[in-house]
């Protein structure tokens, strides 16, 4: 029956939506596929205590890193698409990609001085 279940929530996508699947559960079930990836990419460890903490980890971090961006795109689609409510969003993951930037070259910058120093 998980089986079933699982199947089910990998292949409910934004775009593949059906009208009884509201467009609120959107986000829970992409935090429901990434778990599940999570827990088949543990499940699929080999015996080496290395390669189990290095499975465990990529399956954790896969499935926050895919419940994240999945649940702001869900969010963000279901938003009408003129609000200002969708520009905020639109500008603030502007603003914040290019803020990211500059401080990584800032962080080059600094430590290129220090190697040359």
């Amino acid at each position: 029956m998980k089986v079933i279940a699982d199947k089910a929530v990998e292949e409910a996508t934004v775009e593949n939506v059906t009208e009884p699947v509201k467009k609120s559960k959107i986000a829970l079930i992409g935090i429901k596929k990434g778990a599940t990836a999570a827990r088949q990419a543990v499940t699929k460890i080999a015996s080496a205590p290395s390669r189990l903490f290095d499975s465990g980890l990529y399956g954790a971090c896969y499935g926050i890193s895919y419940g994240a961006v999945f649940t702001s795109l869900a969010i963000v689609k279901m938003l009408p698409a003129n609000s200002l409510v969708t520009k905020g969003f639109h500008d603030g993951a502007k603003v914040a990609r290019k803020d990211f930037k500059t401080r990584q070259e800032k962080h080059l910058v600094t430590k290129d001085s220090k190697v040359v120093n």
